[in-house]
């Protein structure tokens, strides 16, 4: 580089940034705050799921035979990298580091992508706001905590998307500067750790730099086909990458068992993710407050202008207009700010209309023909929603309350803006620290694990109650029999290591796997007519041995009537005591009676 452009690009040397104005302590902000909000306990919501299935990806022993554990590996990329942590160190150990890694990657790829909206540059740019990733990061964390509406998060426990999300944070970073190579090859990267949220970042991110290159910027087609080539294809080499297993395991699918999976997928197991008719009441309200407190703050930037100067201005020591009138046209602000804003806006128009899109396709097509709306709704189209509108909400807001948006009657919205993001801002950490502090119960355990009607005391009492059968589990079974386990669970893998014939939460990725996991769901876990868990009877045991070959059985005695059958009970005996579970052993076959 230069030394003109090096100039160009920094601060002048009588306005060198002072501690609070550097960019590495606003990336120890920014950690702190998604340190603050994500230290909960292991394991998280999704880390059983993960991490068992990266430590059979290293060690095929670990869980062998398992259903799960065995099917197509559609998140390879963070198995052949996080997984290897599970070769030196022990899981949880493992997972700690992981989550260390990723609050670390998600960290710079943030700061990165808020200071190119918010520094000086060689360009046009919006006055320096100090600390500008730490003061946005908790508002756009607290809209997607009360705010989401498909369930989509980032910060938070170690998996596939927070590394991906990562990877596009510092890539939307770099398109703000025309660094469109290095934009895409780290979009490509992340799509290559989660391919269907690369998909939606790559989509709205493609038509929102042409809409606004070239519809915008006067660019011509050639020039932004020039400017962007080499990108799209690396892009692509990564896109592929993270894609080609999926495409590999739908191709070896036949099309029957395609659209039974889409169905399971879309209306049974993860329809709290994928159709809106299957959302919860809350989430609805959620979405509703969070679009309402997203239109105000527009409203509220509705006649504003962006406070520039040029990087001229800033070597000659001169410093921003103090009192720039807002211009008279509505929404003019979006254009005449820095080129990060603008496409942060069309991206977040764009992932919104295609939200909207497939709200309306679940409403009109899920009822008529369920398959068809499987095999479209099955890609996440509500994903990046959850993620953007939050963030172009608390984008506008601190550039109100810090002015360098400046808007009419300033001093009365920055005033309210400014309140109501600091109590926004603390209320969700302080929230998030003593509930965390407090907590006794992993989150991964306890989602599907306790019976929500119980007190707190008999939730912790089961909880020790599951870890003390699952570690007599792992050092008194054989390591390679097949188990039959509570239907209220997620953690056995994670605990023991052991394959077990069938659990919720640990859905297969390839169609023919998951079809296979939804039969063997139904014919092992029955309801009553009030959806109450059936007890396991001897002869459902007996058919289960028969059909799939399970060994051992860990029975759950909190579900009503159940009894223990007649199957060789190895715990809970004299000393040990436990109260809520016990572990049986399928008779050989010269102990089982004969037919009469």
């Amino acid at each position: 580089m230069s030394s003109a452009t090096a100039e160009s690009l920094s601060f002048p040397s009588s306005e060198r940034p002072r501690w609070f104005e550097r960019r590495t302590i606003d990336f120890l902000g920014t950690l702190l705050v998604f340190g603050i909000y994500a230290c909960n306990l292991v394991p998280d919501v999704n880390e059983p799921h993960y991490w068992t299935k990266a430590a059979h990806f290293w060690n095929p022993e670990f869980g062998k035979g398992d259903l799960f554990l065995e099917s197509g590996d559609v998140h390879w990329a963070f198995y052949s990298t996080f997984g290897a942590l599970t070769m030196v160190l022990p899981l949880v150990h493992a997972v700690w580091v992981g989550r260390l890694i990723t609050w670390i990657l998600l960290a710079v790829g943030w700061t990165h992508m808020v200071h190119r909206i918010f520094e000086p540059s060689r360009n046009s740019c919006p006055t320096f706001v100090p600390m500008a990733a730490t003061l946005i990061a908790p508002l756009w964390l607290a809209g997607m905590h009360w705010g989401l509406w498909a369930g989509e998060w980032v910060v938070g426990g170690c998996e596939s998307k927070c590394i991906a999300y990562a990877f596009f944070f510092f890539g939307l970073g770099c398109l703000w500067r025309r660094q469109s190579t290095w934009a895409w090859l780290s979009i490509g990267a992340g799509s290559a750790f989660h391919v269907v949220t690369g998909l939606w970042v790559i989509a709205t991110l493609g038509l929102a730099s042409l809409w606004t290159e070239v519809r915008w910027d006067r660019m011509s087609w050639r020039c932004w086909l020039r400017e962007h080539w080499l990108g799209w294809l690396l892009c692509l080499a990564g896109f592929t990458a993270g894609a080609l297993p999926a495409i590999r395991m739908d191709a070896e699918t036949e099309r029957d068992s395609a659209t039974q999976s889409a169905e399971q997928q879309v209306y049974n197991r993860l329809g709290h993710h994928l159709s809106p008719s299957k959302f919860s009441d809350s989430r609805w309200q959620s979405f509703q407050l969070l679009l309402a407190v997203t239109a105000s703050v527009l409203l509220c930037s509705r006649r504003g202008d962006w406070r520039t100067y040029s990087a001229s201005d800033a070597c000659r020591n001169e410093e921003a207009p103090g009192n720039v009138e807002p211009t008279p046209a509505t929404w003019e602000w979006w254009r005449t700010g820095p080129a990060g804003v603008r496409l942060l806006c069309v991206i977040a128009a764009l992932a919104f209309g295609f939200a909207m899109f497939a709200l309306v396709f679940d409403f009109i097509f899920s009822s008529r023909v369920p398959r068809f709306a499987a095999s479209i709704l099955r890609f996440y189209w509500f994903r990046w929603n959850d993620v953007m509108l939050p963030l172009v909400a608390s984008l506008v807001g601190v550039a109100i309350a810090s002015g360098v948006l400046a808007v009419p009657r300033p001093r009365l919205k920055r005033s309210l803006l400014g309140v109501f993001g600091l109590a926004l801002s603390f209320g969700l950490l302080w929230n998030r620290h003593s509930t965390n502090t407090q907590e006794k119960i992993p989150v991964g355990e306890k989602l599907n694990f306790v019976l929500k009607t119980d007190s707190d005391e008999t939730h912790y009492r089961q909880y020790v109650d599951w870890k003390a059968v699952c570690d007599w589990i792992e050092k008194n079974t054989d390591r390679s029999s097949l188990w039959l386990t509570p239907r209220r669970q997620q953690s056995f893998k994670w605990r023991t290591g052991r394959p077990e014939l069938a659990s919720w939460k640990d859905m297969p990725q390839n169609a023919s796997a998951v079809v296979e996991w939804s039969r063997r769901i139904k014919e092992a876990y029955q309801y009553d007519d009030q959806k109450n868990l059936k007890p396991i009877t001897l002869e459902k045991l007996e058919e289960l041995r028969s059909k799939y070959g399970i060994h051992y059985v860990l029975l759950d005695l909190r579900v009503r009537e159940q009894s223990i059958p007649a199957w060789k009970l190895l715990y809970p005996v004299s000393p040990e005591y436990n109260q809520s579970f016990a572990v049986m052993e399928a008779p050989s076959r010269s102990d089982r009676p004969s037919a009469p």
